[in-house]
């Protein structure tokens, strides 16, 4: 392994999972204790589950996602303790490659996704005793599914990233992980390579992934301790704080454990310390979530009654018992014995009218709600009548005569005003955009047929670079041909699924340029700081995966953002003034309450920007840090034309976003904030081609032979063709 050329191949096969040997003589004692854990944790929160599903009363939305907590615990410590109890019965310690990979997979997936359903039940309770009247409507039946399915997605996806990255490391001796389970830190630490960037973007990630929920499931207790201070009467506040006691305990054990184990230094001593405390958070917190939230919350110890009661018989003195009735052929009918209860029933308690007379009075009832209903409409009145469970229930409501609606919302379109301001200079203005939207596809084509048919471009910067011209044409594609239209023909409306489709679409592919960009900028990081191990590290296999999952993050971030603000209520007015859909100006229209969905829109611009900026920003204080040890004034302009493409595309992208997004959004600035999106949505990915194609050597070239393949190539005559 003196060879640091090998790349995936690695001598280490398995791994020795160290545990808690140590303490030789405890180990049948620690199995037995493991094991018993183990069962109850298991036992503990399948019953949570069974519970959930089974009670009527537990079907809302704390609970829902209880279930969903339950679920996680239980695959949770089914990660680490059947493999670690297999280990202290048999002693064999050893672990596969593969096998330590998946452990570790799953293990961070859940624990991230567990990050994300702390967060999402702080937000239920937030709603639930910040605003109890737009409880239901902010947090319907599709919201919980939509939170919860996001959740996991997240959680895994996450986790995703950092095992793919793991993979690719070169792993040559020793092999011994000094833990009970492959843990990330540990396994980094085993590796022959530089883990300097690997523990970046581990923690790039785990910021992401932890400390954002942590910060949201914060921010969401500070309100509702805030909310709870405002109640006069103290039982209302101590009945307000019990809805939500039993999360905040669940939070607070979980994230102390997670953030002394992390925070603490792992030598000497002090790992066998990280030991115990890491037994916390993946085997005790298990354990302990069924008891606290059985123990504290009266909905489920009630419904555990319920259950408990089903399988007892009752001692009522109004229970009926079942008797066996033998009948004339010798076969057996099972038969009700109501003689004890006919001895306490007390005859005509409350006697029943004539079925006739009861079926005439309710006749009339129907024929004047009928008279009474007609009349309603005239009055500029809404009738609903809706029928539950064989029972009719009418309601009347002025029309948007206040916000409570559910999704129901009277804005069926939006007007985008554009540059309606200016009407004497719309057919210049589309002549513009029309020349510029066909530079922007015809270069950004070009891009992608070079790369594809010259082999000489197959190389990882430019299969990145097709990827990028490929998502700048269909970028600048989501807002042009609607803003061409409009100009052309006055039309200004779009419609609210069109808006939303818009606005889904131009920020996927914003969050993916963020990505590919990082992408980018990691792979020039390479070539300049680590030449020797370019063709290793940035091999076909991570290339891809790289590509993938910038496409893949990016339209995930926005799904869950359009599905957050498609349960907005718009009730008027529906001008937006842009020329595309933007999410603030969007939010701005809506009659609900917004200031929640402006933190979640500013928390998953940071998540789903930030970090990718950040690794940009140190790839190239890497790359400008190596270029400065260069002795050779002509070594440092050639390492630096390599990158000075790259280098200008991302101050251009990131510069224009960062002055539209902070500039304040008042009167005078409209206009100028529009001219500043002009440059991210439409001049960017038509400089894009210019700037890739003008200072870059092999684009140039691979340029000049098609065009020379084209323009001489001779044609072939027929009798070439015959022979």
């Amino acid at each position: 392994m003196a060879n640091p050329k090998q790349g995936n191949e690695t001598s280490v096969t398995e791994f020795i999972l160290l545990g808690f040997k140590t303490h030789p003589d405890l180990q049948i004692l620690l199995f037995l204790i493991f094991l018993v854990l183990y069962m109850a944790t298991m036992a503990g929160n399948i019953l949570i589950i069974a519970l959930v599903v089974c009670d009527q009363h537990l079907h809302t939305t704390m609970y829902f996602f209880l279930g969903n907590l339950a679920c996680l615990e239980t695959c949770y410590t089914s990660t680490i303790l059947p493999r670690m109890l297999a280990g202290l019965l048999t002693e064999d310690r050893t672990i596969s490659f593969n096998g330590c990979l998946t452990q570790l997979y799953f293990f961070g997936s859940l624990v991230a996704t567990e990050c994300l359903l702390l967060s999402v039940m702080s937000y239920d309770r937030y709603v639930a005793i910040c605003n109890p009247l737009h409880y239901t409507t902010f947090l319907s039946g599709r919201a919980w599914l939509q939170l919860a399915g996001g959740s996991w997605i997240g959680g895994f996806v996450a986790n995703s990233i950092t095992t793919l990255s793991i993979s690719q490391l070169t792993f040559c001796g020793p092999n011994r992980i000094d833990h009970f389970f492959c843990d990330l830190i540990p396994l980094i630490n085993l590796s022959c390579n530089d883990p300097q960037l690997m523990e970046m973007l581990a923690f790039t990630l785990c910021l992401i992934f932890s400390l954002v929920p942590f910060l949201l499931t914060l921010m969401s207790y500070i309100c509702i301790i805030v909310t709870i201070l405002r109640i006069p009467s103290s039982t209302g506040r101590q009945k307000a704080f019990s809805t939500c006691s039993s999360h905040l305990i669940v939070v607070t054990i979980y994230y102390g454990t997670l953030l002394i184990v992390y925070m603490f230094p792992t030598t000497g001593i002090l790992s066998e310390f990280n030991k115990v405390l890491s037994v916390i958070y993946t085997v005790l917190i298990p354990l302990v979530n069924p008891l606290i939230y059985s123990l504290r919350n009266k909905e489920v110890k009630e419904a555990l009654r319920k259950a408990c009661r089903k399988f007892v018989v009752s001692t009522s003195p109004w229970a009926s018992t079942l008797v066996l009735v033998r009948k004339r052929d010798g076969s057996f009918r099972v038969c009700m014995d109501y003689r004890k209860p006919k001895t306490i029933m007390v005859s005509d308690g409350y006697p029943l009218s004539h079925h006739d007379v009861s079926h005439q009075r309710l006749l009339v009832s129907i024929i004047f709600l009928t008279a009474f209903l007609s009349h309603l409409p005239e009055r500029g009145m809404n009738v609903v009548c809706e029928y539950f469970r064989d029972k009719c229930y009418c309601s009347c409501t002025q029309p948007m005569a206040g916000s409570h609606w559910r999704n129901q919302t009277a804005v069926i379109e939006f007007i985008l005003l554009g540059f309606g301001d200016l009407p004497d200079l719309q057919i210049l203005l589309f002549l513009m955009f029309l020349v510029t939207y066909i530079a922007t596809v015809v270069g950004n084509s070009l891009i992608v047929v070079l790369i594809v048919s010259d082999q000489h471009l197959h190389t990882p910067m430019y299969f990145f670079l097709g990827h990028l011209s490929c998502l700048e044409t269909c970028y600048t594609s989501t807002f042009l041909p609607r803003l061409l239209a409009s100009l052309l023909t006055g039309e200004k409306t779009i419609s609210v699924s069109g808006c939303f489709t818009q606005m889904y679409f131009s920020g996927s592919l914003a969050a993916t340029e963020c990505y590919l960009l990082a992408a980018m900028s990691y792979d020039r990081y390479l070539a300049i700081c680590k030449p020797l191990h370019y063709s290793i590290l940035m091999n076909t296999k991570f290339c891809l995966q790289l590509a993938a999952g910038s496409w893949f993050n990016g339209f995930l971030a926005i799904t869950i953002f359009v599905l957050f603000i498609s349960q907005l209520i718009f009730c008027g007015p529906n001008q937006i003034d842009h020329f595309y859909c933007d999410p603030i100006p969007l939010m701005e229209l809506s009659c609900s309450d917004t200031h929640l969905m402006l933190w979640f829109n500013f928390i998953l611009i940071s998540v789903f920007t930030f970090p990718p900026f950040l690794l940009t920003l140190t790839s190239y204080v890497c790359i400008v840090a190596s270029i400065l040890r260069i002795p050779s004034t002509t070594k440092r302009q050639k390492a630096f034309s390599t990158c000075s493409s790259h280098l200008i595309v991302v101050t251009i992208f990131y510069g224009t976003p960062m002055i539209v997004y902070m500039l304040p959004k008042s009167n005078t600035l409209r206009d100028l904030n529009k001219v500043l999106s002009l440059c991210f949505t439409v001049l960017t990915p038509l400089v894009n081609p210019l700037i890739y194609s003008l200072r870059n050597r092999e684009v140039k070239e691979a340029l000049y032979k098609a065009v020379f393949n084209v323009a001489f190539k001779k044609p072939r005559r027929d009798s070439e063709i015959i022979t």
